[in-house]
């Protein structure tokens, strides 16, 4: 063998070692990602939404997470404001029809409307309704993400999080109880961040 011939298969070697050291690598992310998805859903349904006997379910809030980049933790302190984690008994009747953000009804030439199966009407105003808890949060995380031109996922982009200028969109600064609600938005963070990391998850 010419030494030419000698180095041109050491290099190969090493690059064949190196694509298998990141193939190595890739896989071990990736299944760490998938031990964190699932131990991250399931907190959720035991510890959060179960004892509500939550129509959405961890998977759901993991898969919007993964799907449409908005965090676990913000997407819980919405329907926590909104319905009450989607709760049956305590949510109102948008949890029904699968309005888990309660979403006001624009027609369906949007990215979240084109999901709904039509409109409810409820305290005089009409709301998107959805075929099932899974579309119905698509739906929010579809609108989340480019609802009010892109505004709500640069607010939600990572923590702090400014509740204040995210309620003063989504829900309407000059609307009654709107203190109250901000109040509460920054109230289910702290509550929601505190049970995780007594859970050992840090949000």
């Amino acid at each position: 063998m010419t030494r030419s011939h000698a180095i041109s298969r050491s290099r190969m070697v090493i690059s064949v070692f190196l694509l298998a050291v990141a193939f190595m690598a890739l896989s071990a992310g990736l299944a760490l990602s998938h031990a964190s998805a699932a131990s991250t859903a399931a907190f959720l349904d035991r510890d959060i939404l179960g004892p509500h006997n939550s129509r959405v379910t961890g998977a759901m809030i993991v898969d919007n997470w993964h799907w449409y980049g908005i965090d676990v933790l913000p997407q819980l302190v919405v329907i926590g404001a909104e319905t009450s984690l989607a709760d049956p008994k305590l949510g109102g009747e948008l949890v029904s029809v699968s309005n888990f953000g309660c979403l006001r009804y624009h027609g369906a030439d949007t990215r979240w409307g084109e999901l709904a199966t039509g409109k409810v009407w409820v305290s005089g105003k009409d709301w998107y309704s959805f075929a099932s808890p899974e579309i119905g949060m698509m739906a929010l995380g579809r609108y989340l993400k480019v609802g009010h031109d892109g505004l709500y996922r640069q607010l939600l982009d990572a923590p702090p999080y400014d509740w204040e200028a995210f309620a003063a969109a989504y829900y309407g600064r000059d609307a009654p109880g709107f203190a109250a609600y901000v109040r509460n938005l920054y109230s289910l963070e702290r509550s929601f961040r505190a049970r995780a990391a007594a859970a050992g998850l840090g949000w």
